[in-house]
């Protein structure tokens, strides 16, 4: 807050040799200072608390899956692989639930991205990566 009082002040009112006064040796002391002193408070994202958000998701609506509304069901799903693959939302974005690029195997379900799409680092190993999501149990 102090920077954009100094800023307005100094469209009026210039310092030594008709310079900014924002760029005096004086000021730029006195900014440091003030940043030191009171730094500047940042705010942070809620904290939350993966245990309790798990409990949530095997209650209603988010259950019993059989007869649970897709709109619930699409949440928790994405919540699922989102939080267990720790992929970016952009990646996340750019998988299909479309042939080829969905295919559900006997012990895990392989997730492809569609190959139009660029990862945030394009390097050789993250274009068209697939994601390999294991089985919880297998069924006998």
């Amino acid at each position: 807050m102090v920077k954009v009082q100094l800023a307005a002040i100094s469209n009026f009112h210039f310092g030594e040799n008709m310079n900014a006064l924002d760029s005096s040796s004086l000021c730029k002391a006195f900014l440091k200072g003030t940043f030191l002193l009171c730094p500047p408070i940042k705010d942070s994202d809620p904290p939350w608390d993966l245990t309790l958000v798990l409990q949530v998701l095997v209650a209603p609506p988010f259950e019993p899956a059989a007869s649970v509304d897709l709109k619930f069901l699409s949440w928790k799903t994405a919540f699922l692989l989102a939080i267990t693959s720790a992929r970016r939302v952009s990646e996340i974005q750019a998988w299909s639930a479309m042939p080829p690029y969905l295919i559900f195997l006997k012990d895990r379900v392989s997730l492809c991205t569609y190959p139009s799409s660029l990862p945030k680092v394009a390097s050789e190993s993250n274009i068209s990566q697939t994601i390999n999501l294991p089985v919880f149990f297998q069924q006998g």
